[in-house]
């Protein structure tokens, strides 16, 4: 039978070489599922452990033995689980001529190239009946129809970018980051994928296209990747500066005013019965839709930070007990210079104090603005 000389390439880089029974792999690579994986010096659960892994860094997969995979690990072939252990990467060949490459696992996909038989291809990935693949530095998908190599049924599933929603005109459309702790922007569609940089809460990103489970943006700075869909707003429309809505911190300083005298409680969020100062500026916030961490040292991470002589109405003031003491008390700035807080002190409860007196000038260490 005739082969060609790059199917030959291949075959012969996945040959089987002799090494115990471990079935050795040409350029493969994978990553572990948690943290603290156990890096064995033989494929069993007695061997020595030579060192751990977390998730997140790439190591080359040398071979397979068994539920074991084999990885060069500091200079030396060490074993990992396939229990904690995924293929993120596998080398394949096109069993057929003119296979259509697309943007999306799916057959309405844009086709954007062809594949000849015989031609070598790099699996990133799985989904539903596709391979998602390397071409021109970018993600795209093959199906799995057309497609041979000895680890495909290994490689990692992923979630697709999706095919964006048909008919969803995504002209003037922009996404706000919703997540407090910041949204991780990815190379491709996938959790596994190069983190390209991590986007602040608030963050206003222009919308390239929209997915079920992703959306891939372009931010200011022109760099274009994915975000998971789950923590952007996507809105239509001019974008506003997501960290100067004056109008919706009124609103909030207004909410908040409702509750003055709410009795203080330690650890109390209910706006009426007992709040303490990180319960009352949580509840308050949840009411806007705003979710924030719950103590008031964790509650400076949220937001984007603000200079004090740039403060507005709805921005959050913190705190510390004096000195070098963490921050350990917060309050929600309502305009002309006075803050609205929860307080166990002498004013006892919800109350409202200006921040430029006694023991709030001391002690002011920092503001965030929070308001979308």
């Amino acid at each position: 039978m005739i082969v060609s000389n790059a199917l030959k390439h291949i075959c012969i880089a996945t040959s089987i070489l002799m090494m115990g029974s471990t079935v050795a792999f040409a350029a493969d690579a994978g990553q572990a599922t948690s943290s603290a994986v156990n890096v064995r010096k033989e494929a069993n659960t007695d061997a020595d452990v030579v060192g751990k892994i977390d998730k997140g860094s790439e190591y080359t997969v040398v071979g397979q033995n068994g539920d074991w995979y084999q990885i060069s690990y500091e200079g030396a072939d060490a074993f990992v689980s396939a229990d904690y252990f995924e293929l993120t990467k596998t080398d394949a060949v096109v069993t057929a001529d003119n296979v259509n490459i697309r943007k999306a696992p799916s057959t309405s996909g844009e086709s954007v190239g062809k594949l000849g038989e015989g031609e070598a291809v790099e699996v990133t990935g799985q989904s539903g009946d596709w391979y998602r693949i390397s071409y021109n530095g970018e993600s795209a998908y093959v199906s799995k129809d057309y497609i041979s190599g000895d680890l495909l049924t290994k490689v990692t599933a992923v979630a697709s970018e999706a095919v964006e929603t048909a008919g969803q005109d995504i002209e003037n459309t922009y996404g706000v980051v919703t997540a407090s702790t910041g949204l991780k922007l990815r190379k491709e569609a996938s959790t596994i994928s190069t983190v390209l940089a991590v986007l602040p809460y608030g963050t206003e990103v222009n919308v390239d296209r929209v997915g079920q489970e992703w959306v891939r943006v372009i931010t200011d700075g022109g760099e274009k990747g994915y975000v998971s869909a789950e923590f952007l707003s996507v809105r239509k429309g001019e974008r506003t500066s997501r960290f100067n809505d004056s109008s919706k911190g009124a609103e909030v300083v207004s909410y908040a005013k409702q509750f003055l005298g709410t009795p203080y409680v330690w650890g109390g969020t209910n706006l009426s019965k007992g709040v303490d100062c990180s319960g009352f500026v949580y509840a308050v916030m949840k009411n806007f839709g705003i979710t924030l961490n719950r103590s008031s040292y964790d509650m400076a991470n949220n937001g984007v930070a603000v200079s004090k002589s740039e403060l507005q109405a709805g921005d959050l003031v913190f705190f510390n007990g004096g000195g070098n003491s963490r921050i350990s008390h917060v309050g929600i700035y309502m305009g002309d210079g006075n803050y609205i807080h929860s307080t166990d002190g002498a004013a006892y409860g919800v109350t409202i104090t200006a921040l430029n007196s006694g023991y709030s000038a001391n002690t002011y260490v920092a503001a965030r603005r929070v308001v979308r």
